[in-house]
């Protein structure tokens, strides 16, 4: 997929996010990596159509989207996908219906084609024998998987996920990758936020480093990790993973 990005800047009060940040950028897979407070979940949910920005706009494959416009941005949603790090799911909602609500209540699909929509994506993870439990009953990662499983089901054009691996433990994690990357195999385009460096390594074929208000490097993901140029992803990557 194609991303452009023109002048886009986010502002909170006082505080500057992003600023002026513009670019081209091509991928199937990328991870958006940084500092903490520095940006990337910022620019993620802009991305998403979630959070409206200060001033600019961004393209998917050449459709632009204002992103100060809200009624450009509820419509642009309606073909995103969205993982949050908590899941998001419904407490009171079984597995099957935490995906079909979107489908039913959005997307007007009937129930019986949402259940079978749902029941082919939970066979095809293998989480079709907990499709009955609700959230508490089933693991971190089985609820993140059911998580993405929701964001599948609407055939968004483009599949979002913030930090989805930062609750779960190693082994959890381990699922959750597998499950992304026989996703992005089947040519689901994924933007994915991650402070997991491995995890990053793994799933995405580019990365893009987002620090200081703006995209200070971008790349094919072990080219990046292995000889970052700019100083300040150096620095970042000097502190937490060993390359």
């Amino acid at each position: 997929m194609k991303l452009e990005i023109l002048d886009l800047s986010k502002h909170f009060d006082s505080q500057v996010v992003l600023e002026n940040v513009s670019g081209v950028y091509e991928f199937s897979s990328l991870a958006i990596i940084g500092p903490s407070g520095k940006g990337k979940s910022t620019l993620l949910r802009i991305l998403g159509g979630l959070l409206p920005a200060t001033s600019g706009s961004f393209a998917i494959d050449g459709e632009w989207v204002d992103a100060k416009s809200e009624k450009q941005l509820r419509e642009y949603r309606k073909k995103i996908g969205f993982v949050f790090q908590s899941q998001g799911l419904f407490p009171h909602l079984s597995a099957l219906k935490n995906i079909t609500l979107p489908l039913v209540q959005t997307f007007r699909m009937s129930e019986k084609d949402a259940n079978e929509k749902a029941e082919v994506l939970l066979k095809r993870f293998g989480l079709f024998e907990e499709r009955h439990k609700v959230p508490a009953q089933l693991s971190g990662g089985q609820q993140q998987r059911i998580a993405i499983i929701r964001a599948v089901a609407i055939e968004p054009t483009l599949l979002l996920l913030d930090e989805p691996t930062s609750a779960l433990d190693p082994e959890l994690s381990a699922e959750v990758l597998l499950m992304l990357k026989e996703l992005i195999d089947a040519k689901m385009q994924v933007i994915i936020v991650t402070h997991h460096l491995p995890f990053a390594k793994a799933a995405c074929e580019h990365v893009m480093y987002v620090d200081d208000q703006h995209i200070a490097e971008y790349g094919i993901t072990h080219e990046v990790l292995q000889h970052p140029t700019h100083p300040n992803l150096q620095r970042f990557l000097s502190k937490i993973l060993d390359i």
